[in-house]
């Protein structure tokens, strides 16, 4: 072989290698809106942002498509059906075309998104999506859509959350995530172990409350949403309750509660601090039991601790809650449950509550 045909054998084998190495070209066309709010200019420009991400295709420019569509009298914003699309893809000379709509119908909106090969003449793919009414997300949306529409897998917990109504809230379907949505009344049963369910059961002659060592308890419960990202939100909680009125007794108290809540499946954790006021008085520890000094004289100089009793004076008390719950939803209706338990140095109290409250949009 002669240099000069090796020199147009290789010129022919790079074209072919050039030629087989090129994107196929994309045209993005138009994006119907049927709410003023929704501008189509905006919507066409996402999508055409959203398909380059992938690098599959190479995008024709959109001053290009105005340019040349303009000269053959075609309104991108009208140029809708196949017929239109296909006579505007032959004059953008692409070898795809890509026209999409949004429908706001109720409280959902419906995102079509149609792949129109030009070679062929048909329509090689259409996604259709419907989504909750949220057009501060809807590049989200438009990115789910363009995914699908390249085989790419979403994240189930995003489009979930985008698409349905009964998801837990987040920053995901809720810009206003940072409104209280799950406060409200909270009621249950406290249960005493230990030297604390012994004082409970006493009889008042004795320092006890002559009650039973389990407590209804009812409040109120007060939280903040003061993150919510991804799969997670992160809640203050702040619960007044009132105890003991089953047994005669008023024992007010507060919880201070700091947590994260899952917004894939509604599990929650939480620790904090809780304070009441309760009697108390000194005692020390002798041959078994607990006696007051005025009771029996302490002669052998035992260490005097303060100690739950009725006959004392009321003392200010602290303790470590940690909690965990699971919240039902019923529609706009939330049920909270919670299961929690307080670890301390003479006994372990463990309880359970739950509440309701509607979600209102």
């Amino acid at each position: 072989m002669t240099m000069k045909k090796q020199l147009i054998f290789m010129i022919f084998m790079t074209m072919n290698v050039w030629a087989l190495a090129q994107n196929p070209k994309l045209g993005v066309v138009s994006f119907d809106a049927n709410q003023n709010e929704l501008k189509p200019d905006e919507l066409t420009e996402l999508l055409r942002i959203e398909i380059s991400k992938h690098g599959k295709y190479e995008l024709v420019d959109r001053y290009e498509i105005k340019e040349a569509l303009s000269k053959a009298s075609i309104d991108p914003k009208t140029c809708l059906s196949k017929s239109c699309l296909m006579e505007a893809g032959k004059i953008l000379k692409v070898d795809y075309l890509v026209a999409a709509s949004v429908d706001k119908l109720g409280e959902a909106l419906f995102i079509r998104i149609r792949l129109l090969n030009l070679q062929n003449a048909s329509v090689e793919k259409e996604i259709v999506k419907e989504f909750l009414y949220i057009p501060q997300k809807l590049n989200t949306m438009i990115s789910i859509c363009v995914n699908e529409m390249n085989g790419v897998e979403n994240d189930k917990v995003i489009v979930n959350s985008l698409s349905n109504k009964e998801s837990y809230e987040s920053a995901i379907n809720n810009p206003y995530y940072q409104r209280l949505n799950l406060s409200g009344p909270r009621m249950g049963y406290t249960f005493f172990t230990g030297q604390t369910a012994n004082v409970l059961r006493a009889p008042e002659s004795q320092g006890g409350y002559d009650a039973l060592p389990a407590f209804f308890q009812m409040g109120y419960q007060f939280e903040i949403q003061y993150l919510s990202e991804g799969k997670w939100q992160a809640l203050f909680e702040f619960i007044p309750l009132v105890s003991g009125m089953d047994q005669g007794l008023f024992i007010p108290s507060i919880t201070l509660l700091n947590g994260i809540r899952s917004n894939k499946n509604g599990l929650e954790f939480a620790i904090g601090p809780s304070f009441n006021v309760v009697k108390r008085t000194d005692k020390y520890y002798f041959d078994g039991k607990w006696h007051r000094p005025t009771d029996r004289p302490n002669t052998e100089g035992n260490p005097l601790e303060k100690k739950l009793d009725s006959r004392g004076s009321y003392n200010f008390a602290s303790y470590v809650v940690i909690a965990a719950g699971y919240s039902f939803r019923s529609g706009k209706l939330n049920i909270p449950v919670n299961a929690f338990f307080v670890p301390s140095k003479d006994d372990m109290r463990f309880g359970i509550s739950f509440g309701f409250n509607i979600r209102n949009k």
